[in-house]
């Protein structure tokens, strides 16, 4: 999400419609902007399904299931609903990365029109930057929830981890926010990235930390830093 491409991949053709999402050239945590969005306005990014690069997680059609995503983030009010990073339509629902009640939860359907979820066990605090990530592992129904908090620099809590249920495939929307008024985001997101696989904890702090791979930075296109060793080995889609 940098100045004059919020809505631009910066790793392949997965671009964005914007609806009402304003740069902040002040609030952000990677480049030198991010994505500001007005609680009950709403303001959210979406694509569509078909839009989507072959092989994204959950696409219509296609068999991979397995992903992680992680996304900076601070909200003004922690305490509401705020959907971040979702795949989702009518009874077409595939995954949901939100904040309910201070807490940090992913949510997976199985069916298309359910919703089987996890959160983490630390509440979180409004006006605060959080580096936040999951995983999700088809193969045995295994997620990880992993918190940063930039104002303690440090982990928040235990990682958490758990089991859901296998997710279901459907044509739902990726959307970053969303589109209703007791969902949407009230905030800022910055650098808001999807994977195709599961990133360890160390992939993950080194996201993070800038330094893909463990080595140096090598590119730098629209929002992300990519290092294409690590791109090939974890197989990256989209870094919004």
């Amino acid at each position: 999400m940098e100045s004059g491409a919020l809505t631009a991949d910066s790793k392949g053709g997965n671009d964005l419609f914007n609806s009402g999402v304003d740069e902040d050239l002040v609030n952000f945590k990677e480049g030198a902007c991010s994505g500001s969005f007005v609680k009950a306005v709403p303001d959210y990014m979406r694509i569509t399904d078909a839009s989507l690069d072959s092989g994204f997680p959950c696409k219509s059609g296609e068999a991979n299931k397995t992903f992680s995503i992680a996304v900076r983030f601070k909200t003004a009010d922690i305490t509401l609903d705020q959907y971040m990073v979702s795949k989702q339509g009518t009874n077409v629902n595939s995954f949901i990365f939100y904040l309910k009640n201070n807490v940090l939860k992913i949510a997976i359907s199985s069916l298309g029109n359910n919703w089987n979820s996890i959160g983490h066990d630390t509440a979180l605090q409004s006006n605060r930057w959080y580096h936040a990530a999951v995983t999700y592992d088809n193969s045995d129904y295994s997620i990880r929830l992993r918190i940063w908090d930039y104002t303690a620099g440090a982990i928040v809590g235990v990682d958490k981890t758990g089991i859901l249920t296998n997710i279901f495939i459907g044509s739902g929307y990726v959307f970053v926010g969303y589109l209703t008024t007791l969902l949407d985001m009230g905030g800022n997101l910055d650098e808001v990235v999807v994977f195709n696989d599961v990133l360890s904890v160390a992939e993950i702090d080194e996201i993070r930390a800038g330094i893909y791979g463990g080595g140096a930075v090598v590119s730098k296109f629209g929002s992300l830093f990519r290092n294409e060793k690590i791109e090939q080995k974890i197989g990256m889609f989209a870094g919004i």
